[in-house]
């Protein structure tokens, strides 16, 4: 709360609080003495103090010091809170009418609390900038990365609420594969990456691969190493969803309105893969007694081939002994290409800036987002273990087009895992897991449909 203080007192001082848009030779508004502070849980940065690690970090720190210096405006991204208090202190700044930054970075749902409250400034308003079709900032530039599918996914009304840069790459879903199992199952250990790189990733291709890393090493009737751990059970759902095309909520393209998607063909089929993936025997079931994060240890240390989840988890296993690769999840019957759901974090404006102010931070985030360079492999092969990690699969997940937005994070109260934790012990119908949760999500899709559009 300190540090959101101090952000308070350093935006009361800012030319932003005048309130006065004066417009500059190029046609857009004047940025001198303005102070802009992007407010986040995680990172500080300033550029006169920020160090870079490589060849791309410099040439961004070059172009944030130059443009700073000759637009005359200062911009900082800093941490003003932590992951825990976020929500209360973006919520309640806006609220008291100073808020703890001039930009919010902030989870979805997180997002469209404030939206709910009306306290999101809709970006959309603007007469100057439109960030569906962005312009170059200056000459001999490419213009900003703005991500359509984010702005798609918080347009309520008419009306475009929250916004973000590029593709996230830390939240994709990816599996995470062992290369010593793999050889030691007589499975080549760059397989996966050549199936994905052939198109043949699929499902049916990835069922045959777990049953062969599935062994009873010793010839005593019992598994011994598993393909896979079975949990966490709602990320597993997730990468199957996704790569079915498959969603818990979708958006109807015509009202732009949240619908329940599990009735959807392509919803059953991925349910019925994951239920036949721990019928086969190819899942190492919790063992009792455990933590819930159990499955971690289990694929660190050796003892499963592969593990589904987020593309973050590539910063937990530096120190792993083993080398491991990392791949998408395979493609389902209904997608002829890789998809992947992510949760990007999004960029929320105040709602108690005006629209002089707000062209001023939209110009100075155009600005301070202007992609300077192409080199954005460097950054990443310190990571992993194989450089085919960035080469093929970071090159999947940078292609926004085959992003699915988490729709169902925007529905209070919808917990997928009300499917997703039973299905492991179904022995009916899949279909019944569906039917047992419907009226309740229709209800609550239904409630924030009402109030949002």
């Amino acid at each position: 709360m300190k540090m959101a203080k101090q952000v308070v007192l350093l935006l009361s001082a800012v030319v932003l609080a005048a309130g006065m848009l004066i417009l500059s030779s190029c046609g857009k508004p004047s940025l001198r003495g303005t102070v802009i502070v992007i407010g986040n849980w995680s990172d500080d940065y300033d550029v006169t103090k920020f160090v870079p690690r490589n060849d791309a970090e410099e040439k961004i720190l070059e172009w944030r010091t130059k443009i700073q210096k000759d637009y005359g405006f200062t911009m900082r991204e800093r941490n003003i809170a932590s992951w825990n208090e976020m929500p209360q202190i973006s919520a309640t700044s806006i609220m008291t009418g100073s808020p703890a930054a001039t930009v919010f970075v902030l989870q979805g749902d997180w997002a469209m609390s404030l939206i709910g409250q009306n306290l999101a400034y809709p970006i959309s308003d603007s007469k100057l900038f439109d960030l569906r079709n962005p312009e170059p900032v200056e000459k001999d530039v490419a213009p900003p990365e703005w991500n359509k599918s984010t702005m798609d996914a918080f347009t309520f009304g008419g009306k475009t609420y929250s916004f973000s840069v590029g593709v996230n790459m830390l939240n994709a879903q990816v599996i995470f594969y062992n290369k010593r199992l793999f050889k030691e199952a007589g499975l080549d250990p760059e397989l996966p990456y050549n199936m994905q790189r052939d198109g043949t990733w699929t499902w049916d291709n990835f069922l045959a691969v777990c049953k062969q890393l599935t062994r009873d090493v010793n010839n005593d009737g019992i598994t011994d190493t598993y393909a896979l751990p079975r949990d966490l059970s709602t990320d597993i759902l997730d990468a199957i969803l996704s790569s079915n095309g498959a969603a818990y909520v979708s958006k109807d393209p015509e009202t732009n309105r949240f619908v329940n998607a599990t009735s959807k063909p392509e919803f059953m089929e991925a349910l019925q893969f994951a239920i036949r993936l721990n019928a086969e025997g190819v899942m190492k079931a919790r063992p009792d007694g455990t933590n819930w994060d159990w499955y971690k240890a289990e694929f660190a240390d050796g003892q499963v081939a592969m593990r589904i989840d987020e593309s973050y988890v590539w910063n937990e296993l530096r120190s792993m002994k083993d080398d491991w690769g990392v791949v998408m999840f395979p493609k389902g019957p209904r997608s002829d290409t890789y998809r992947v759901f992510t949760r990007e974090n999004v960029l929320v404006i105040p709602a108690t800036f005006k629209p002089s102010q707000v062209d001023q931070i939209l110009w100075a985030l155009s600005l301070w987002y202007t992609p300077v360079t192409n080199e954005w492999k460097d950054g990443w092969y310190s990571t992993f273990r194989d450089p085919r990690a960035v080469d093929e699969t970071l090159a999947i997940i940078r292609n926004a087009d085959l992003h699915m937005p988490k729709n169902h994070i925007f529905i209070p109260g919808l917990q997928r895992g009300h499917i997703a934790w039973e299905m492991w012990h179904h022995d009916g119908d899949p279909q019944q897991l569906i039917e047992k949760v419907e009226q309740d999500w229709d209800t609550k899709i239904a409630d924030v449909n009402n109030r949002f559009f």
